[in-house]
C-alpha cells in the first residue's frame, strides 16, 4: 500500500479547526454516554482476561481437560499469543477501517471464543478457543484506548481513563465471586460456566452500533472531513442548550493529517524511539503483571495444601481470598483519578511501580497472612499502573499512526505476558539441583524486578503528554529529536 495519503490543504486547515473545538468543549452528556459504553466493553474484555486467574487452578483439577499442572503455562501463554496477534492487526484495521468496525467485530469473535472454550472438551482445543478469543480481546483492547484519547476533550482525558478503569473493579470482585460461590461447591468442571458469561459482548454490540460515533480524529485523518464537523457542531450545540460558554478556537500543531504505513513507522526516527520506550515499559509492566497475578490463587491454594489444609477447606480459602482482593481493586480507579489529574503520566507510572514491586516482592517471602496483605495492596497498585499505562500508550503516537503504533506498542507488551505461563513453570516447579527452579520467592522477585527496571526506561526517556493535546504531544517529540540531531556534529 502507499505510504502516505495525503489531504487536500483546505481539508487539513478544517480539520486542524474541528480538532481545537473538540479540545474546547466541556464535558457533556454525550461524552458521560460514550465513558459508560467504553467501559462496559472495557469491563466485558477485561473478565476474559481475568478469566485466566481461576483457570489457573481449576484446569488441572478437571480430569476431562487432560491439562497437567506443569502445562497449565501453555493455555495461559497462547491467550497472549493470541493478544499479540490481535494487537498488530486490530491496530492497523482500526487505522484503516475505525476505530468502531473493530470494537464490534473484535467483541463478536472473543464472544463467540468464549462460547467455544466452554464447550471444547480438551486441552488441544482449549488452547485453540483461548488463542482466538486473545485476538478478539486485544483488538477492542486497542480500539478501547484509542477511543478513550480521541473523543474526549485533552484537559480532561486523564480522568476519562480513570473513569474507564472502574470497569476493572466491578468486573474483578464479579469474576471472584463466580469463583468463590461456583468453584468449591462444585465438581471440578464446574469451570465451564465462567466463559458462558464472558460471551454477553454480543449484547453489547447493537449499542455500539447505535450509540458510539467513530472517533472524529480518525474522520479528520481519514478525509471524512463533514463527518467530523456534523459531530463536532452536534456537541457544541449540546453545550450551548447546557449554557456553557465556548472559549475561543485555538490553534492546532500541524500534524502529518494523514494514515501512516509500518514503514513510515519504522522509518521515522522520533516514531519509532517513542515506540521502543513505551512498548519497553508495557512489556516489563505486562510481564511483572501476569507472572504474579494469574497464578496468585494457585500458588495461596499450595501453600494452603503445604500448611495442611484439606483440598476443599485449601480451594474455599484461596478463592476467598481472591475476592477480597478483588474487593478491595475499588480502591484503584479513585487513586488513579486523583493522581493522573496532578502528575505527570510517566511519573504515575514511576511511583506506582516502584511501590507494585515492592508489595509483589513481599509475596513471595513469609506466610499466609503477608501473602494475602501483600497482594491486597499489589491488586490496587498494579491497577493504578495500568491505567497510567492506558492513558499514557495512545497520547504518545499521532492520531494519523495511532492504531498501528499503539497495536505494536500493546503486542510488544503482549509478548511479555506470553512468555509469563512457560516462565511460570520454569520458576516456580520443583527442579532438580542446579536448574532453573525457584519456587514462590523466584516467581514474585522476577515479576518486582520487571515492574522496576521497565518503569525507569519510561521515565527516564519517555515524552511528557499530561494536559496537552494529542497533536501538540506527537509533534514536540519530533522537534526535540530533530534539535538532538542537530546538535550531533555526527549529523
Amino acid at each position: 500500500m502507499s505510504e502516505i495519503l495525503v489531504p487536500h490543504h483546505s481539508d487539513v486547515v478544517r480539520g486542524r479547526e474541528i480538532l481545537a473545538r473538540m479540545d474546547r468543549l466541556p464535558v457533556l452528556r454525550s461524552h458521560l454516554l460514550w465513558i459508560v459504553l467504553l467501559a462496559v466493553n472495557m469491563m466485558i474484555e477485561y473478565y476474559d482476561n481475568g478469566l485466566n486467574i481461576p483457570l489457573a487452578t481449576e484446569l488441572p483439577r478437571d480430569p476431562r481437560t487432560g491439562v497437567a499442572p506443569e502445562a497449565v503455562g501453555n493455555v495461559i501463554s497462547i491467550f497472549y499469543a493470541g493478544m499479540i496477534a490481535g494487537a498488530i492487526v486490530g491496530g492497523r484495521l482500526a487505522d484503516r477501517f475505525g476505530r468502531r468496525p473493530v470494537l464490534i467485530w473484535g467483541t463478536v469473535l472473543y464472544s463467540c471464543a468464549s462460547l467455544a472454550t466452554a464447550a471444547f472438551p480438551h486441552y488441544e482445543m482449549l488452547l485453540v478457543s483461548r488463542f482466538i478469543t486473545g485476538i478478539g480481546v486485544q483488538a477492542v483492547t486497542s480500539a478501547l484506548v484509542m477511543y478513550i484519547a480521541e473523543l474526549f476533550p485533552s484537559a480532561k482525558r486523564g480522568r476519562f481513563v480513570a473513569v474507564s478503569t472502574i470497569s476493572f473493579t466491578v468486573t474483578a470482585p464479579i469474576l471472584a465471586a463466580l469463583a468463590a460461590f461456583i468453584l468449591p461447591a462444585n465438581p471440578p468442571g464446574a469451570w465451564r460456566i465462567l466463559p458462558l458469561v464472558g460471551a454477553v459482548g454480543l449484547f453489547m454490540v447493537p449499542f455500539v452500533r447505535v450509540l458510539l460515533p467513530e472517533s472524529p480524529r480518525w474522520l479528520v485523518t481519514n478525509g471524512r472531513i463533514d463527518d467530523a464537523e456534523r459531530l463536532v457542531d452536534r456537541l457544541e450545540r449540546e453545550a450551548r442548550r447546557r449554557g456553557h460558554e465556548l472559549a475561543p478556537v485555538q490553534s492546532v500543531p500541524e500534524s502529518a493529517g494523514s494514515r501512516l504505513s509500518v514503514r513510515a513507522l519504522i522509518m521515522n526516527p522520533a516514531l519509532f524511539r517513542v515506540v521502543a520506550v513505551v512498548g519497553f515499559g508495557w512489556f516489563g509492566a505486562t510481564l511483572g503483571l501476569y507472572l504474579y497475578q494469574n497464578f496468585m490463587v494457585d500458588v495461596l491454594y499450595a501453600m494452603h495444601l503445604h500448611a495442611g489444609s484439606a483440598e476443599g477447606a485449601a480451594l474455599t480459602s484461596s478463592y476467598r481470598s481472591y475476592l477480597i482482593w478483588s474487593s478491595i481493586y475499588v480502591i484503584t480507579p479513585v487513586l488513579t483519578f486523583f493522581l493522573i489529574s496532578v502528575l505527570e503520566r510517566k511519573t504515575l507510572i514511576l511511583l506506582a511501580s516502584i511501590a507494585s514491586a515492592a508489595s509483589i516482592a513481599v509475596m513471595g517471602f513469609g506466610g499466609i497472612p503477608a501473602y494475602n496483605a501483600a497482594a491486597a495492596i499489589a491488586t490496587i497498585l498494579t491497577g493504578v499502573v495500568f491505567s497510567a499505562y492506558y492513558a499514557y500508550i495512545p497520547e504518545v503516537v499521532p492520531t494519523e499512526a495511532r492504531g498501528i503504533a499503539s497495536g505494536v506498542i500493546f503486542g510488544i507488551g503482549r509478548t511479555g505476558a506470553m512468555v509469563t505461563g512457560v516462565l511460570f513453570t520454569a520458576l516456580y516447579y520443583p527442579a532438580p539441583k542446579g536448574t532453573f527452579g525457584f519456587d514462590r520467592a523466584g516467581v514474585m522477585l522476577f515479576a518486582a524486578g520487571s515492574y522496576l527496571v521497565a518503569a525507569i526506561v519510561v521515565a527516564a526517556f519517555g515524552p511528557k503528554t499530561a494536559g496537552r493535546s494529542l497533536e501538540e504531544v506527537a509533534n514536540r517529540e519530533i522537534r526535540h529529536r530533530r534539535e538532538e540531531r542537530h546538535a550531533d556534529p555526527a549529523h
